[in-house]
């Protein structure tokens, strides 16, 4: 044999080799990417749906935090104007009107502290503050 045509059945022989593992992991990857599209269809399915949401909840979520920042801001000017420097106890203290028609909880209420969630009928937290 020359040898030119041994290099070329050399060649030939280890391109075989090649073959069947290149063949094995592009199958591999072939499935991994399909995978993977799938999983992204998925995904983007719940994007679209979870994209568009509820006006209603919106505006619920939205007067609530403006509730929130209201009360903030009533704590704040109640304990910056105090004395001893402490924020008002329940019975001294005026919800602010952007609270009239909100389900306020307070966790904690100290003369230090505060922590409070704002709520819908059902319970679902829409807006919480808390401070300092």
């Amino acid at each position: 044999m020359t040898r030119p045509a041994l290099l070329t059945l050399l060649l030939a022989l280890l391109t075989g080799c090649q073959d069947q593992e290149a063949r094995a992991q592009n199958e591999a990857l072939t499935r991994r990417v399909a995978a993977l599209e799938a999983q992204v269809r998925r995904l983007e399915g719940q994007q679209v749906r979870s994209a568009t949401p509820d006006p209603g909840a919106v505006t619920l979520r939205a007067a609530a935090q403006n509730c929130a920042n209201d009360l903030t801001r009533t704590l704040e000017t109640f304990r910056e104007s105090s004395i001893d420097r402490r924020y008002p106890p329940a019975s001294q203290l005026v919800l602010p009107d952007a609270c009239t028609e909100q389900h306020v909880n307070w966790q904690e209420l100290e003369a230090q502290t505060y922590t409070f969630t704002v709520t819908d009928e059902n319970g679902q937290e829409l807006a919480r503050a808390s401070g300092p």
